[in-house]
C-alpha cells in the first residue's frame, strides 16, 4: 500500500521558494505503515537533500533515475531520486517500485546506508526466532541497528524482516538515532564532478553540531578530521574555493558534545581547465519569423566559463561579449566567421578581461567594435597593448544605440554597477535580453561575486528600474521574456530579475537588518541574497557590498562634492534608511520624460561617469513632454523605500507603483509627493507639461 510519512525534520541546507520544486505529498490521516518512496522520503527529507534540477550548475553528475520514478509526477520522486544520487538506494535505471511494501528489512538497510551504522556486537540476532528470514543483503544492517539499539523487533523473540515498516516505527527508529548519534555531513556541490572550479558548502541536519574537515588538493588521502581536522564555519567563512588544477579529497564529520560524532564521510572533485581549447557553440535560438538566431560559444579553458552569444538576423550579425582566451591561445573571430553567414558587428559588455580579451582579434581583422565610451576610456587606458589598441580602434556609442539586424533590432542600454560603462542587450522582436555580469548571474559557482559597488546601492535601484522600463519599450509586445548572463548555464525570466531588484530594494526597506555574511568570504564582506541557491534556479545575490559585516555601512548615498549630485542626507547613518522621501522611479504613458544628467562617480581615464537623459531620485523639477490633444497621462511613482508613510500624486494618496490618471494641459503640473518611513521629511516632485 502507498502511504505518506507523517514525520517531518528540519533539513540542513535551507530552504527557499522555488516554482520548480514539487510539494511533498501530504501526510495520509491513519496510515499505518510505509510504502517505499514514502518511507524513503522521511529519510530525504531528513537530510534535506537537493535534487540536481533544482540549482544551475553545468557540471553537475547527471542525475540517476529509476524507470518507473517520473519527476514531479510520481510521489516522492524528489527524495527517491536524490536518495538514489546518495547512493542510500541503489540499482539505477531499474524499477524501484515505490508503491511496493517498505520491508523492516529493507528500512534498516536504507538507515544504516543514510547514518553509516556499521559497529555493532558480534551477534545481536540470536534473540529472535525468525533470524534466518532475515536476506542476506540485509542481514549486518539489521545487526548493525538491533545491536546499537536503534531498532527493535515487533515482539521480543520476532524481528518480522518481511513485514511492512509502520509510520510509528519509522519514527521511533530516526528518533533513537537522531537522539543518540549525530547526523552525518553532506555537501553542496555535490562530490564527483569535475569544473573549473568548485564552491564547497559543508552541513549536517544535527542542529548546534560543529563540523571539522580536512582537505588535500593532489589527490593524496586527507588526514582524519577527528584527530586533525579545522572547524568549518559557514557563516564566518563561506564556501570553501577550490579552482587550481587537480583532485580535491575532503573528509568531514559532524560532532556534537552530547551525542555520539557522525560518521566520517569522504568526498571528491576534479577541478581545473586544460591550457587550451577549441571554441565551441550550440544554437540558443532558432530565427523564427523575425526572431534571430543565437548561438552560445564557450571555451573549455575559460576558467571563468564567460559565454559568447553571436545574435544573427535576416542582414547582419551582432557578437555580444568576447571571451577570456588571451588572443595567442586561441581565435574567437575565426570561430565566429565558422558559423556567421552575415557580415557582423561585436560589442562588449565591460571591460573585465573575461568579457573582452579576444577584442583584438576582431579589430585587426577590421570588424566594428563598439562598447560604451565609458569603457572605451577604460581600454585605451589599459596596460595590454592588444587592449589598447583595440580601445582606440572602439566605436562609442550612447545609451539606447539600436543595431538593425535586418528582420530584427537589437538596442544596448548603458548601466552603472559591476562597471562605470556596462552595457546590456535587448532584441526587440523576441524579448531576450542578454547581461555582461549583470542580471541572472546565479550559478553557484559565482556565489556572490557580482558585485556593483561603482555606484551605491539606492542610486542602482534607480538606475536599474529605469533599465526595465527601458527594454520594455523597445520590446515589440512590452514583454521581457527572457534573460541571460555570461556566467550562467540556463536562460532566466521575470523571477530572477525580481529577486535581482529585491537584493537592493530590501537594503533600502530594512537597511542594514537585510544584509548577510557573504557566501564566498564570510563575515569578511557582507552580502544581499533572496532564495537558496541550492534549491531555487532563480536565486540572487550580490556582493560585496560595502565593507566586511558588522563593519560601519557604506553602501548608500551620501553628499559628496566628488561628482555633482544633490544629496542632502548621509542615509549611512543610523536609521537612515528611514529617512528616504523619494522616488526610486516615475513611468509615463502618452507623456515622455525630459530626464536629467545622473552621475555617480568622479571622472576616470579623462571620461565623465554620467548618463543624460534620466530619472534622477534627487532632483525635484522635470519638464513632460506631452503631444498636441492629448488631455491626460498616466503615471505610476515608486518610492525609493517600499516602507514609505506616504506617496501622492496631485494630493491624492496613491499605492506604491499604481497607475494613475491625471488630467493634463500646457503649463499644468503633476506633483508627486513622497514622505519618508519614519516621517521625519517630505519631498515634492513637480513634473511641468509642456505640449510637443
Amino acid at each position: 500500500m502507498l502511504a505518506a510519512p507523517s514525520m517531518m525534520l528540519a533539513g540542513c541546507l535551507g530552504g527557499g521558494s522555488n516554482d520548480d520544486e514539487a510539494p511533498v505529498t501530504p501526510p495520509v490521516a491513519g496510515a499505518p505503515a510505509l510504502a517505499r518512496g514514502a518511507f524513503v522520503a522521511t529519510v530525504a527529507d531528513h537530510f534535506d537533500w537537493v535534487h540536481s534540477s533544482s540549482y544551475n550548475d553545468q557540471y553537475k553528475a547527471v542525475q540517476p533515475k529509476y524507470s518507473d520514478v517520473v519527476l514531479d509526477q510520481t510521489p516522492y520522486s524528489r527524495q527517491i531520486e536524490t536518495a538514489l544520487e546518495e547512493s542510500v538506494i541503489g540499482n539505477a535505471g531499474t524499477a524501484f517500485a515505490p508503491d511496493a511494501d517498505a520491508t523492516r528489512e529493507w528500512a534498516a538497510g536504507v538507515y544504516a546506508k543514510a547514518f553509516g551504522i556499521t559497529t555493532t556486537q558480534a551477534d545481536a540476532l540470536s534473540i529472535f526466532s525468525d533470524a534466518a528470514q532475515i536476506g542476506e543483503e540485509y542481514r549486518a544492517s539489521v545487526n548493525a541497528l538491533v545491536g546499537a539499539g536503534y531498532m527493535q523487533g515487533t515482539s521480543a523473540t520476532a524481528f518480522s524482516p518481511k513485514a511492512q515498516i509502520t509510520v510509528a516505527e519509522a519514527e521511533a527508529v530516526l528518533k533513537a538515532i537522531t537522539g543518540r548519534l549525530t547526523s552525518p555531513p553532506q555537501v553542496m556541490c555535490k562530490s564527483g564532478t569535475t569544473a573549473p572550479r568548485r564552491f564547497i558548502r559543508i552541513s549536517t541536519p544535527t542542529a548546534g553540531a560543529a563540523i571539522y574537515y580536512t582537505v588535500t588538493t593532489d589527490g593524496s588521502e586527507p588526514a582524519d578530521p577527528l584527530s586533525s581536522g579545522r572547524l568549518y564555519d559557514f557563516y564566518a567563512q563561506g564556501v570553501l574555493q577550490y579552482a587550481s588544477n587537480g583532485t580535491v579529497r575532503l573528509k568531514a564529520v559532524a560532532v556534537r558534545d552530547d551525542l555520539e560524532p557522525s560518521v566520517v564521510r569522504e568526498f571528491f572533485w576534479k577541478t581545473g581547465v586544460p591550457d587550451t581549447a577549441e571554441y565551441q557553440a550550440t544554437v540558443y535560438h532558432e530565427a523564427s519569423g523575425a526572431k534571430p538566431k543565437v548561438w552560445k560559444i564557450f571555451n573549455k579553458a575559460e576558467n571563468l566559463g564567460p559565454f559568447v552569444y553571436y545574435i544573427e538576423g535576416s542582414t547582419r550579425g551582432l557578437v555580444f561579449d568576447c571571451g577570456q582566451i588571451s588572443p595567442d591561445k586561441a581565435n574567437l573571430k575565426s570561430f565566429v566567421d565558422s558559423i556567421a553567414t552575415k557580415p557582423y558587428d561585436m560589442i562588449v559588455g565591460h571591460n573585465h578581461s573575461d568579457h573582452s580579451s579576444q577584442i583584438y582579434n576582431f579589430t585587426s581583422a577590421g570588424i566594428p567594435f563598439y562598447c560604451s565610451g565609458i569603457e572605451k576610456a577604460a581600454f585605451m587606458a589599459d596596460s595590454n597593448a592588444n587592449r589598447r589598441a583595440a580601445g582606440t580602434a572602439a566605436i562609442a556609442v550612447p545609451d539606447g544605440h539600436t543595431f538593425d539586424l535586418g528582420s530584427s533590432k537589437v538596442s544596448i542600454f548603458i548601466i552603472p554597477g559591476h562597471t562605470n560603462g556596462t552595457v546590456t542587450a535587448v532584441v526587440h522582436e523576441a524579448g531576450w535580453v542578454f547581461g555582461s555580469d549583470m542580471w541572472g548571474c546565479n550559478r553557484p559557482t559565482t556565489a556572490d561575486t557580482t558585485q556593483y559597488s561603482s555606484v551605491k546601492v539606492d542610486l542602482f535601484l534607480s538606475l536599474t528600474l529605469q533599465l526595465l522600463a527601458d527594454y520594455r519599450k523597445r520590446i515589440v509586445d512590452g514583454q521581457i521574456v527572457e534573460v541571460t548572463n555570461a556566467h550562467q548555464e540556463v536562460p532566466v525570466g521575470m523571477a530572477c530579475v525580481d529577486n535581482f531588484v529585491q537584493c537592493f530594494q530590501q537594503l533600502i526597506d530594512e537597511g542594514d537588518a537585510a544584509s548577510k555574511p557573504s557566501i564566498r568570504g564570510g563575515i569578511a564582506n557582507r552580502m544581499s541574497i533572496v532564495g537558496d541557491m541550492w534549491r531555487d534556479k532563480n536565486w540572487m545575490a550580490i556582493g560585496p557590498i560595502g565593507s566586511g559585516y558588522g563593519k560601519p555601512v557604506d553602501y548608500l548615498s551620501k553628499p559628496t562634492v566628488d561628482y555633482p549630485n544633490g544629496i542632502g542626507i548621509d542615509y549611512n547613518v543610523d536609521n537612515g534608511y528611514r529617512k528616504y522621501a523619494t522616488l526610486s522611479n516615475v513611468e509615463f504613458e502618452q507623456a515622455t520624460l525630459v530626464g536629467v544628467n545622473v552621475y555617480w562617480a568622479a571622472p576616470a581615464n579623462g571620461t565623465p561617469n554620467v548618463l543624460p537623459n534620466k530619472f534622477d531620485p534627487w532632483t525635484f523639477d522635470y519638464r513632460l513632454k506631452v503631444p498636441a490633444g492629448q488631455r491626460s497621462v498616466a503615471i505610476r511613482p515608486r518610492a525609493m523605500s517600499n516602507k514609505a508613510s506616504g506617496l501622492k500624486v496631485n494630493g491624492a494618496a496613491v499605492a506604491q507603483s499604481s497607475r494613475t490618471v491625471v488630467p493634463v494641459s500646457a503649463g499644468s503640473r503633476i506633483v508627486v509627493e513622497v514622505t519618508s518611513p519614519d516621517g521625519s521629511a517630505t519631498n515634492r516632485y513637480s513634473f511641468t507639461v509642456e505640449v510637443a
